[in-house]
């Protein structure tokens, strides 16, 4: 995984956290990987919607990386 940068609005360190939340419907599920500052709250996720619980870890990997990125984005990046 990236190294992540500092929080754009106070410059903590961020956190990570990895929460699984099972849907009404029996048939998916949803984990959402997060990104976020504890000291202002800022949180950029991103969703990784899964069959009956069959996710590979390709998916999973490829899931953190995203929510990394989008983390690490900032305006001023080409």
């Amino acid at each position: 995984m990236a190294v992540l940068k500092r929080c754009p609005f106070c410059g903590q360190l961020p956190e990570t956290e990895v929460l699984v939340t099972q849907k009404t419907s029996a048939i998916d599920d949803v984990i959402l990987f997060s990104v976020a500052c504890g000291k202002c709250g800022t949180t950029k996720g991103v969703r990784l919607k899964i069959k009956a619980k069959a996710a590979t870890f390709l998916e999973v990997e490829q899931a953190m990386e995203e929510a990394t990125k989008a983390w690490n984005t900032r305006w001023d990046d080409e």
